[in-house]
């Protein structure tokens, strides 16, 4: 997995910790987990929470950035963690859903009412 990889991976994290607007000490603790486990120094976690927070459209950053990850393991991967992150703060929130849904979509992995 490419450093850049890395980023994007944890972009859409961040994504998903923002819909709500509300940044969580769970969804923190689990961002600065995994930034350590993808190699991703603090200041560029910051660097990202900062454009994240002066993004307008949310559902367009969140489309440009998963069509960034191309490699199937790295989707699976990032699915895995999104679902990590949905659940970290034992809410559900409806913002989460579409955007996990906005990049399942992007990946061909969204199944919606058979």
């Amino acid at each position: 997995m490419t450093n850049k990889n890395n980023i994007f991976i944890l972009k859409l994290l961040l994504l998903m910790a923002f819909a709500d607007k509300k940044y969580m000490e769970e969804e923190k603790e689990l961002i600065l987990k995994i930034s350590s486990e993808l190699n991703i120094s603090n200041d560029k976690v910051n660097a990202i929470i900062d454009e994240i927070e002066n993004t307008k459209d949310y559902t367009k950053i969140c489309r440009e950035t998963s069509k960034q990850i191309t490699d199937q393991s790295d989707r699976e991967k990032t699915i895995q963690l999104l679902s990590k992150m949905i659940a970290s703060d034992k809410i559900v929130h409806q913002k989460e859903l579409f955007a996990y849904q906005i990049i399942a979509e992007e990946w061909n992995m969204y199944r919606g009412n058979d």
